[in-house]
């Protein structure tokens, strides 16, 4: 698998979904869509620059499938490296009541502990994606950067344009990776 294996307790189809998601926006991704003052190079990952974009699309498809996802704005920590960065948190998914971390970017720093879906609880060591620190939380339909929000306006309409991602076809998608 491209992604990393089901925690303990952690609701299955948040995998997939995620997963899911993230093939489709490596078809939409491009420098419209990146951070503004990335210069995107060659040997980058495809989603350098992408982890604002993607979590709005992310934490608005998993919130549209039933999961509590906000987008969050914090620091990454991987490899002595402190970044900001952004991901989504999903509380409610776990059965003992911990959030997660979902970040289908942090292969963008090309650490050895990025991978295509991460997913993980706040802190380090097993379980754990790195170190996590969120600064801020917000509901997927009310984030207030107007930035971010202008360069999602164009990753959406890249998705819309991908043949097989259509809105009749997206249902048969998502089944296809969730079985729902």
């Amino acid at each position: 698998m491209s992604y990393k294996e089901s925690l303990p307790g952690v609701e299955p189809n948040l995998y997939a979904l995620s997963y899911a998601v993230r093939q489709v926006l490596e078809l939409a991704w491009n420098s419209e869509t990146a951070y503004q003052g990335i210069e995107l190079q060659p040997n980058d990952a495809p989603s350098r620059g992408q982890c604002g974009v993607s979590s709005v699309f992310l934490s608005r498809v998993l919130s549209s499938h039933g999961f509590n996802a906000y987008f969050t704005e914090g620091i990454i920590g991987l490899d002595n490296l402190d970044e900001e960065h952004v991901w989504v948190e999903v509380q409610d998914a776990r059965q003992d009541g911990k959030p997660l971390v979902v970040d289908i970017t942090s292969d963008q720093y090309q650490s050895t502990n990025g991978a295509l879906v991460d997913i993980g609880v706040y802190g380090e060591g097993i379980g754990t994606i790195g170190s996590y620190s969120p600064l801020e939380r917000f509901s997927p339909t009310d984030i207030p950067r107007k930035k971010l929000m202008a360069r999602y306006a164009l990753l959406e309409r890249n998705v819309d344009r991908i043949p097989f991602y259509k809105k009749r076809k997206q249902r048969k998608l998502i089944k296809a990776f969730t079985g729902d």
